[in-house]
């Protein structure tokens, strides 16, 4: 896994997640035939799922934390899923932890969206202790992952989403995109 190319990714993609949030006609699209979920439910799902992925990193870097298992071995699907560059739809159900209400707050989503950003900034500073952490924290379907997989695992999730927005607002037309 190249660290600088997830770091690099993961902001770019956080910048675009944060430029789509602060259009109201954006966070206001929606499609079933796309999605349960309207664009700003993807959007503070992705800042929620971020949020946690990063701390993850921060933790297994740090060696602190009460999600941390020592001497865990990460699974050859979880190592192939994550080196596919990207996720099939409808694969998994997001966590409960992780999964917006039916109204999203514009003021919480652009405070997670920050918050990401500081914490994306702070892992740069120590991006040469990410690779070499030994120890996982586990995933709720891939299993447990070092902080280089959480790292390729925010970029990947969050570009997964990102995916599916931009199916919705072509599904509803050139309005919402603006």
């Amino acid at each position: 896994m190249n660290v600088d190319q997830d770091l690099d990714g993961l902001q770019a993609a956080l910048a675009h997640c944060q430029d789509l949030g602060s259009r109201e006609s954006v966070r206001d699209a929606r499609d079933p035939g796309v999605s349960g979920w309207s664009a700003a439910q993807h959007l503070y799902h992705m800042a929620l799922a971020c949020d946690l992925s990063l701390r993850n990193v921060e933790g297994l870097v740090a060696q602190k934390g009460l999600l941390i298992v020592k001497g865990a071995q990460t699974s050859e699907e979880a190592i192939r899923l994550l080196a596919k560059e990207e996720f099939r739809r409808g694969q998994a159900e997001s966590p409960r932890m992780v999964r917006p209400g039916a109204d999203v707050n514009p003021q919480f989503l652009a405070r997670e969206q920050e918050g990401n950003q500081a914490t994306l900034e702070g892992l740069r500073r120590c991006r040469g202790e990410i690779a070499p952490a030994p120890d996982h924290v586990p995933h709720q379907v891939l299993g447990p992952m070092t902080a280089a997989m959480w790292l390729r695992f925010a970029r990947l999730h969050t570009l997964h989403h990102l995916a599916i927005i931009e199916d919705i607002l072509v599904a509803v037309g050139p309005s919402q995109s603006e």
